[in-house]
């Protein structure tokens, strides 16, 4: 019999304090995955509303319209192509380190390749994302006609992109619903298309559903909690860089880079930085090693589910 939902938690908490070096993988992943966005909040100033506004009316009314929409739009997607790649060659490494562990054979790899498990888990990412990929396009289209008239109107009900998200505030909430089922089926098919036990993707896919419908409310549970945990890390991470960042600002500004109290202050800055990395790394260790524990075993060619060993 399985263990509890907390008692999973727990189990996958004492694996990864355990093991520092599934937390190089899970660093790989959470950058690639969000792990890169307080470093870009607390160093590049962010842009105001008539910033945004004069970027927006500068790309309609140039005359390279709409051919420089449409190369912006390319370059966006070949970036959010190369994160996911990014993130599924760490799951992928961090994966096969989990295997190891489970079936007692530390750095003992059966199965496919790296690269193969790569692009397996890559292929799984992108369908997964698929349903909240075209809310987000549905929410940016909504967001393009709501604009305009929350820009025009009185300054009444709060600043301008309180009242945007409050007019679209339903599919706000309809894409964080799709990111959680998403990362559930994600979790559940990948684990299904890798390994000694792989099963072909259509298979893994269509098993990975049933996988959460079977236990829906533990396994939507752990994307919540770790989605949840990801986010805290991230507002922390981002508060502390920016702190850290104001007096080195300060200092480039004033033209004192070659001061040796600013060089003090950038190389703690990017040392404290790496150490936020690794917390992120373990806290996706940590949240990879908990879906291995809660979603259900996987038979061996030799063996039924029933011997099938969990993590220790």
């Amino acid at each position: 019999m399985r263990s509890g939902w907390l008692a999973n938690a727990a189990a996958a908490a004492r694996l990864v304090a355990d093991r520092a070096d599934l937390w190089l993988p899970g660093a790989l992943s959470s950058l690639a995955f969000l792990g890169w966005l307080p470093l870009v909040l607390a160093v590049v100033p962010l842009p105001d509303v008539s910033g945004l506004t004069f970027f927006g009316a500068d790309l309609a009314t140039s005359g390279s319209y709409p051919w420089n929409v449409v190369l912006l739009s390319a370059s966006i997607l070949f970036g959010i192509l190369t994160l996911c790649l990014l993130v599924a060659l760490g799951e992928a490494a961090l994966q096969r380190a989990l295997r190891s562990l489970q079936d007692g054979r530390d750095g003992d790899h059966h199965g496919d390749s790296l690269s193969g498990e790569t692009a397996v888990t890559f292929i799984v990412i992108l369908v997964a994302l698929l349903p909240a990929a075209v809310a987000t396009m549905v929410l940016a289209l909504a967001v393009v006609a709501v604009a305009p008239g929350e820009f025009q109107s009185p300054d009444i009900g709060g600043p301008v992109l309180v009242r945007v998200a409050g007019a679209v505030a339903p599919l706000l909430v309809l894409l964080l619903v799709l990111v959680l089922v998403g990362q559930a089926l994600g979790s559940a098919a990948q684990r299904r298309a890798t390994g000694p036990r792989a099963e072909h993707l259509g298979p893994a896919l269509a098993h990975a559903a049933g996988d959460v419908r079977s236990r829906p409310a533990r396994v939507l549970g752990t994307a919540v909690v770790g989605m949840a945990a990801l986010a805290l890390l991230l507002v922390l991470s981002t508060l502390l860089l920016r702190v850290l960042w104001a007096p080195i600002a300060t200092a480039l500004g004033a033209g004192e880079l070659s001061d040796p109290q600013t060089v003090l202050l950038l190389v703690g800055f990017v040392a404290i930085w790496l150490c936020l990395l690794l917390a992120g790394g373990a806290l996706h260790a940590w949240a990879s090693a908990w879906w291995s524990l809660e979603l259900p075993p996987l038979a061996h060619p030799d063996r039924g589910p029933a011997e099938e060993r969990e993590p220790a």
